[in-house]
């Protein structure tokens, strides 16, 4: 009996447990709203560095997703709602065009700063505009585009370092080159589009080529670039700044090394905006200046446990502001882009003709020399073995159609359906072909 009563009592206590867990919890509203396509170091560094600033713990709610998805939402958000708030107060990250467009289809706003904070940033570096006229976004951070190397790697097969695009397709790199799929890496593609841009269509493209068969593997992410380098599987490869700072930070400035080729690198800022009707406008508003703050600032560069640095993260990104470079310990591996800017590292990027071919790249990038990697590699080691002879140059040279018809071609393919299938058909039919005539004539 005792028993019984026993087992009652517990299994009364255990449904009131029960009952009381079933009862919804009511999550705290957040403070401030952001979305971002940041990772999560970033969003942790920047959450306790802005607490700190305003002397109180934060709530932040940090919705993270890749670039093209938060502008696709606030598209869908726009049609459900037009000219409502999206819920959101701050978009932080992501590409100056996809600000810009947002900007332009009113998803943003200008926000109120204090003068002092933009006192602090250049209006521009290397022609391009660190913020915008209108103040609907800032960039918050810079990106280049460069090269990452194993230079000891390098040294022990007695390879030159690397110093252009044309060192990374140069025959001795046969095998030691990595790149990336550009239908799946955007920041990659931004690379190939610096190497046309720098070198012209016909001999930038035979550059590609010659890259792309100097590569052992092609990977599917810029992230894998970076870990293939410092493994030592392959030795250099075009890589973004902040991968490459992360592992040369981790490997020793000895072992691997990242520099921005002389007049075919391009930088560009990361941009930070507010969102149109707010729900935290003023905290938005106040974080967004703390982003561009020397305090801000000092997050994205600082080693941890620096002063002024992030508490656990090192987040190997370059600073907008120009101020904070002079005061960076010696032993840092990042240069001052602003000094690179001024010795003509970087060339100013025609924007319009790279978002007008950026499908026309990666899909003639994707068919002719991912694709076809294989059949790549075998010509053009044909070409080498078999002494460079002209003609087989001339057809490796070839290209399918002149810049201006890729332009026209860029619409087509933009515009999808079977006319797009058969040009992407047509270009893996031509250099396969082509591919074959260069061994024959190697030989």
């Amino acid at each position: 009996m005792g028993d019984s009563r026993y087992v009652g009592l517990v299994t009364s206590g255990l449904l009131l447990i029960l009952a009381w867990l079933a009862v919804p919890v009511r999550a705290q509203p957040a403070d401030l709203e952001i979305i971002t396509p940041h990772n999560e170091n970033i969003q942790a560094e920047f959450e306790r560095g802005f607490a700190r600033h305003v002397g109180r713990e934060l709530r932040i709610r940090w919705i993270k997703k890749g670039t093209g998805q938060i502008i696709q939402q606030l598209e869908a958000q726009e049609r459900g709602s037009p000219g409502g708030s999206f819920g959101l107060d701050v978009f932080f990250g992501g590409g100056v065009p996809d600000h810009d467009l947002a900007a332009h289809r009113g998803y943003t706003e200008p926000a109120n700063l204090p003068e002092d904070i933009l006192k602090g940033i250049p209006a521009q570096i290397a022609g391009v505009a660190n913020y915008d006229p209108q103040k609907r976004w800032f960039g918050a951070a810079l990106s280049s585009f460069g090269i990452l190397m194993n230079k000891r790697g390098l040294a022990a097969q007695s390879l030159p370092e690397i110093a252009s695009w044309e060192d990374l397709a140069a025959p001795r790199m046969y095998s030691w080159v990595v790149i990336a799929d550009p239908r799946k890496s955007a920041s990659v593609r931004v690379s190939y589009e610096l190497v046309l841009q720098q070198h012209g269509w016909e001999q930038g493209w035979a550059l590609l080529m010659q890259m792309a068969a100097n590569s052992r593997l092609v990977t599917d992410s810029s992230s894998a670039i970076p870990n293939e380098i410092a493994t030592g599987n392959v030795l250099a490869g075009p890589c973004i700044d902040f991968y490459a700072y992360g592992r040369v930070a981790e490997a020793g400035p000895g072992v691997l090394a990242y520099v921005n080729p002389q007049g075919g690198a391009a930088v560009t800022p990361d941009p930070i905006s507010l969102l149109r009707k707010a729900p935290h406008r003023a905290l938005a508003e106040e974080f967004i200046a703390f982003v561009l703050s020397p305090a801000g600032q000092k997050l994205w560069v600082l080693p941890p446990g620096a002063e002024g640095g992030p508490t656990q993260h090192a987040l190997y990104r370059l600073p907008v502001r120009a101020d904070i470079f002079a005061a960076l310990p010696a032993d840092l591996p990042i240069k001052d882009p602003y000094k690179e800017a001024v010795a003509g590292v970087f060339r100013h990027v025609d924007d319009a003709r790279q978002r007008a071919r950026n499908v026309l790249i990666s899909e003639l990038i994707g068919t002719a020399l991912v694709d076809r990697h294989k059949e790549l590699r075998t010509a053009w080691k044909a070409i080498i073995d078999g002494g460079s002879k002209p003609a087989a140059l001339e057809e490796w040279r070839r290209m399918p159609f002149t810049e201006d018809e890729g332009m026209e071609l860029a619409r087509k393919l933009e515009a999808g359906g079977m006319e797009a299938k058969r040009l992407v058909r047509d270009w893996s039919r031509f250099f396969e072909q082509k591919y074959e005539r260069v061994r024959s004539l190697s030989r």
